[in-house]
């Protein structure tokens, strides 16, 4: 496990730079193809997410272990003929749509690492704008500075109920997303115009709930590529990701290998169960919550 930790610490930092050199010689923002399960308005492979994911692929292959690793664009499968040891779950670059619009803006790369039962074991994200990175592991989260080299623990807001104090993230810069989910959401905001929405989701958002700066991210048609990668946070700081039912019942998500393609018809994760099952009554009922 500690050669696992050494590796991803090592890999996250090699993209904390790689990605800022890329982007100073105006590399990486050729179009490669599609993302499988999506449209290509949606989403598009580039040229950075496959420098990131060979990236990735090497730093693992240095560990000697046998791992699985599935992403958006398919599974690589690192090590030699012996027996699986880990699975992985990768979003080698967040914000390629961004990054290939000259968008200087939420540039991310995000893994978690699981048990072969499907159960994360440690992972961790590199915010190259902001030069921080961020681990999960057995013995909580921590955000790492690259300027400082501070480390410091990090855990979610305690909040339980919706108010004007909310933050909820959401992917909303994409127009099929953003027209159904103001849709569905309006009463919310109707009723609590004070709280914010922060429209930046994917993998990036799980360290941010695990750090208290959100405390939920709500999605319709949410793809699984978009969720793996993060749960380890969710694993390390304790808090939910659930994928909600149709009669409003909230299930706890798991992740599932070769379903990445997939998608979730309503997926909410919140700093505790008691905002996530509030939300999905919003939601369900069409109506905002009565003040107690």
């Amino acid at each position: 496990m500690d050669v696992l930790r050494r590796s991803l610490e090592e890999y996250l930092r090699a993209i904390s730079t790689r990605v800022l050199e890329l982007a100073k010689q105006g590399k990486g923002t050729e179009v490669l193809g599609a993302v499988p399960g999506r449209p290509e308005t949606e989403d598009l492979e580039i040229g950075l997410d496959r420098i990131c994911e060979e990236m990735l692929e090497s730093s693992l292959r240095n560990t000697g272990l046998r791992i699985d690793v599935y992403s958006e664009h398919g599974c690589r499968k690192i090590g030699g003929d012996g027996p699986l040891q880990y699975l992985a779950a990768s979003d080698p670059f967040d914000g390629s749509g961004l990054f290939r619009r000259g968008l200087p803006a939420e540039w991310w790369s995000v893994v978690t690492f699981y048990d072969l039962d499907g159960t994360p074991i440690a992972g961790g994200a590199v915010d190259v704008l902001r030069k921080e990175i961020y681990l999960a592991g057995r013995d909580g989260a921590t955000l790492i500075s690259l300027e400082g080299e501070t480390h410091t623990p990090i855990c979610p807001a305690t909040k339980t109920a919706l108010d004007d104090t909310t933050v909820i993230a959401a992917y909303l810069m994409d127009p099929s997303y953003l027209t159904g989910w103001v849709g569905r959401m309006k009463g919310m905001w109707d009723r609590f115009p004070g709280m914010r929405i922060w429209p930046n989701g994917g993998s990036c958002i799980y360290p941010w709930i695990a750090r208290g700066l959100v405390h939920a991210y709500v999605m319709f048609n949410e793809p699984r590529s978009e969720i793996d990668p993060g749960l380890a946070f969710a694993w390390a700081a304790g808090y939910p990701a659930f994928s909600v039912q149709e009669d409003g019942t909230l299930q706890p998500y798991r992740f599932v290998p070769d379903e990445q393609a997939k998608r979730v018809p309503l997926f909410i994760a919140a700093c505790t169960t008691e905002l996530a099952e509030n939300i999905a009554m919003v939601i369900k009922s069409g109506e905002s919550p009565m003040p107690t």
